[in-house]
């Protein structure tokens, strides 16, 4: 007997969520977490329904964005620059069809020393940085900048994540001093036309980016699962050491291990041996996960939240405590000067500081 379609795992945990979060409604959920398409097209029992008019325009706009990468790609390639494509345009490369999972941006990645060759290829293609304000952070601590290409309307908008480093996960705001691995550069190859990182080094980023977003975007459990599925047996070693490196390795054992037993998708090694710490981790679970995901406000991790910080510690344990508060009680000058441009110093940090207060009073 076949083992269940990782998406009829994520169905049923979804359903069981919907029932506290959405009374009844898992269409709901699964279109606040963007991947309510994948199952409309599996044919679910009972069915998830989505207007089928918005559903074709998402298809569409899909297309349009491989069409898109693939056009950035030939032109990096051409002007010999270093990259591949991660996230959402590359999964849709791989393991979805257009119209299954929500993906708004192509988020590409470049080492460090070719961010200037890309920033010129990207802008002879149309592609301008987004205004200042719109930016992840001051230039001085972001690790990569938002461009996008207007239009007439909305399925000509195009918007591109250029990443040079990787934002560190023991910290709330941005830093550019976490270069990508270059094991994951090593191993680039091909989904299509577009360079993607390996299946197990894929993985191990989406791990990072659910750890970095404190696990609200739980789709991303989805998409590993997916990837896992096209992993090699032995895999799992290599996913570990990517993971390692990016900062990532209990989440990613975590990860491995309810894959393991909640998707009957195992690649052992994955798993590590040893106990679990912290406690979030060793009880890390499906159910879990997505009831979280569907209470929480799905800004809350755009900002320093009381919250954000207790989920940040759960997940990292205490060795994370000094690095994050740090950023609570002492961000970077830069980042104070960045979010209030018309305020002295001493004021800016008097006025990060109220904020901090109010949150802590509002968090009770």
């Amino acid at each position: 007997m076949n083992a269940p379609r990782p998406a009829d795992r994520f169905l049923d945990a979804a359903r069981q969520a919907a029932d506290a979060a959405h009374p009844g409604d898992v269409t709901a959920l699964l279109t606040r977490f963007g991947c309510a398409g994948l199952f409309a097209r599996l044919g679910v029992d009972p069915p998830v329904t989505v207007d089928r008019a918005a559903h074709r325009l998402h298809q569409l706009f899909d297309v349009l964005l491989l069409e898109r990468a693939g056009e950035i790609g030939e032109a990096l390639d051409a002007a010999g620059v270093e990259h591949f494509f991660a996230k959402g345009v590359a999964l849709l490369a791989r393991v979805y069809r257009p119209g299954d999972r929500v993906t708004s941006d192509v988020d590409l990645y470049v080492p460090p020393a070719q961010r200037r060759a890309a920033l010129e290829r990207l802008g002879a293609l149309g592609y301008a940085p987004w205004a200042e304000r719109d930016q992840s952070g001051p230039p001085a601590l972001r690790s990569s900048l938002a461009l996008g290409r207007g239009g007439t309307g909305d399925l000509e908008h195009a918007t591109v994540d250029l990443h040079w480093a990787l934002d560190p996960v023991d910290r709330l705001l941005p830093r550019s001093d976490h270069p990508i691995p270059r094991r994951l550069w090593r191993a680039v190859g091909r989904e299509g036309a577009l360079r993607a990182p390996a299946p197990e080094h894929h993985a191990a980023l989406l791990v990072r980016h659910l750890v970095h977003a404190d696990f609200l975007p739980v789709r991303n459990v989805l998409d590993v699962a997916y990837l896992f599925g096209t992993m090699p047996a032995d895999a799992g070693v290599e996913y570990l050491a990517a993971a390692s490196e990016l900062g990532v390795r209990g989440p990613a054992r975590a990860v491995a291990r309810l894959l393991a037993r909640e998707f009957d998708i195992d690649r052992p090694a994955a798993r590590g041996t040893g106990p679990m710490r912290p406690r979030f981790l060793a009880r890390l679970s499906l159910e879990g996960l997505i009831a979280a995901a569907a209470r929480a406000n799905p800004e809350d991790n755009a900002s320093i939240t009381v919250r954000r910080i207790r989920r940040r510690i759960a997940t990292l344990g205490a060795t994370a405590v000094p690095r994050i508060l740090a950023d609570v009680f002492f961000p970077p000058p830069a980042f104070l000067a960045w979010r209030w441009p018309d305020r002295r110093a001493g004021a800016a940090r008097a006025r990060h500081y109220g904020q901090v207060v109010r949150k802590m009073l509002r968090s009770g």
